[in-house]
């Protein structure tokens, strides 16, 4: 009896397991939201800078097998800067881009290590007041990897590290027209971690 009970768990642990993994035709939906507000009070006057952000990152993937992952992302940035003075600054930065990721499972267990390569074209403006500053587009390209837990065989969390990157952006100054490009390389495999969700349909 407590080896047909052993052996049933044993089964039963295997097919959660089997489950967990990614089968051809599943779709992955997910992401991450972030949420940063700062301020900063002159000391002895009622005078406060504040400075909030919001950040929302859309991502749609489609399993072509139990390893890999092709998909489209949106990342979006949306801030909001106060002076002292009392003039706002208001940023916004949409990244629309593709990705392809490739998954291999640890084992046995519902942990799973990935690679993804992802590429992005972002635009966005700057503006002080009701005035338009600056308007920025650009192109970025990234290298990076993660590990992914599958809770259930619907639901996952992953984190991902900050990896290789590079990255090409153009700032206008919307009162003179003078443009600057900007370029950068990125290495920050240890200086970065992002958590999201995906949920598998």
């Amino acid at each position: 009896m407590k080896k047909l009970i052993v052996m049933a768990a044993v089964a039963l642990f295997g097919t959660q397991v089997a489950k967990a993994q990614l089968s051809k035709g599943d779709v992955i939906l997910g992401g991450n939201v972030n949420v940063s507000t700062t301020s900063a009070k002159v000391k002895g006057t009622d005078a406060k800078e504040t400075n909030t952000t919001f950040g929302i990152s859309p991502k749609v993937g489609y399993a072509l097998n139990s390893n890999w992952v092709i998909g489209v992302f949106a990342n979006s940035q949306f801030g909001t800067e106060k002076a002292v003075s009392g003039v706002k600054t208001k940023t916004l930065e949409i990244t629309p881009g593709i990705f392809a990721r490739n998954y291999h499972m640890i084992g046995q267990s519902k942990f799973a290590f990935f690679a993804e390569a992802n590429a992005g074209y972002g635009f966005g403006n700057t503006k002080v007041g009701d005035t338009k500053t600056e308007t920025i587009n650009g192109f970025n390209v990234n290298v990076l990897p993660g590990i992914t837990y599958f809770v259930t065989k619907h639901f996952m969390i992953e984190g991902a590290f900050g990896g290789l990157g590079y990255s090409y952006v153009q700032h206008k100054n919307e009162a003179t027209g003078v443009k600057t490009n900007v370029s950068n390389f990125d290495f920050n495999f240890t200086k970065q971690l992002n958590l999201g969700v995906n949920f598998i349909f």
